[in-house]
């Protein structure tokens, strides 16, 4: 049986490896994400990327965890838990709200579109 201790010692000792892996795969299916809300792909499809999503970033606040549990205050401490809570609020908000959400990212592109249009003319 694993000891909780020995799993937050090799989170710890491979953690450049682990934020390797979790910090571009966090952000990789929260746009995956994102994108197949905005258009509007089925909704089995976007609940496989909440599902796979979810898994990286409770593992990485796992692993900061690990680091707050020895006593380790740093700003990656801080700014990892950030990124994977705004992947989690991402996946909920497409779970809970998909209507709204691409209505949302819609705006935003047309207004995007926009300015850059208007800067081009400039």
């Amino acid at each position: 049986m694993l000891e909780l201790s020995s799993i937050a010692e090799f989170s710890r000792c491979h953690c450049i490896g682990i934020c390797a892996f979790l910090v571009p795969t966090n952000l990789g299916l929260a746009i995956a994400t994102l994108l197949f809300t905005a258009l509007n792909r089925s909704p089995r499809t976007i609940y496989k990327t909440i599902g796979l999503g979810i898994l990286p970033a409770i593992v990485l606040l796992l692993h900061v965890f690990t680091w707050w549990s020895i006593g380790v205050v740093m700003l990656p401490t801080f700014i990892l838990p950030m990124l994977a809570s705004t992947c989690l609020a991402i996946y909920a908000y497409a779970l809970l709200k998909p209507a709204h959400m691409r209505n949302l990212l819609l705006t935003i592109s047309k207004i995007s579109i926009a300015k850059y249009q208007q800067l081009l003319a400039n």
